[in-house]
């Protein structure tokens, strides 16, 4: 891996992932003197697969170009999950008043799932659209179930021409 090589929309998701992953380990809640609590619990753990399946996702491939159709629309997926689940649990802490007892891991958490997003839609191909990435995923996926498809349906040998059965 060459980072100086690497194009601005990988270079992006891969530090907003990182970032992501490193916030899942510091404060979340805060209780004052009795402890925090960090991001590894509950819906924190899908963010937490989210952002680093993104990280994961923007590392394969050519590095000197952008990201694949499908790739990048795994990518936007993975970050999408993450971002629309630190949304929702912002939506959950505003309803019940607790945002005061956010931790700084929170907020990490929450800016780096929209900047994989961001970063991932903002710096694309200029042809890349989402009809065209969902194209892609689909095409691949059923290039890989017909392969494991085809692989199962080989013949294994066992008639070897014996008409006698063994005793």
């Amino acid at each position: 891996m060459n980072f100086q090589t690497m194009t601005k929309q990988r270079k992006f998701v891969l530090i907003a992932a990182a970032i992501g992953i490193i916030s899942m380990f510091l404060p979340w809640i805060n209780f004052g003197f009795l402890g925090s609590i960090n991001g590894m619990h509950g819906e924190g753990i899908i963010v937490f697969l989210g952002l680093a399946v993104a990280g994961v996702l923007a590392f394969m491939g050519d590095q000197t170009k952008n990201i694949e159709k499908s790739l990048w629309m795994g990518t936007l997926i993975a970050g999408g999950i993450s971002a629309l689940l630190m949304v929702y649990y912002f939506i959950r802490m505003l309803s019940n008043g607790g945002l005061s007892v956010l931790g700084f891991g929170f907020w990490l958490a929450l800016l780096a799932s929209i900047g994989v997003v961001l970063a991932a839609y903002m710096f694309r191909t200029p042809g890349d659209n989402f009809k065209d990435g969902f194209d892609s995923l689909k095409k691949d996926i059923g290039t890989k179930m017909n392969s494991t498809t085809d692989s199962g349906n080989t013949n294994s040998g066992s008639n070897t021409g014996n008409t006698n059965p063994p005793l």
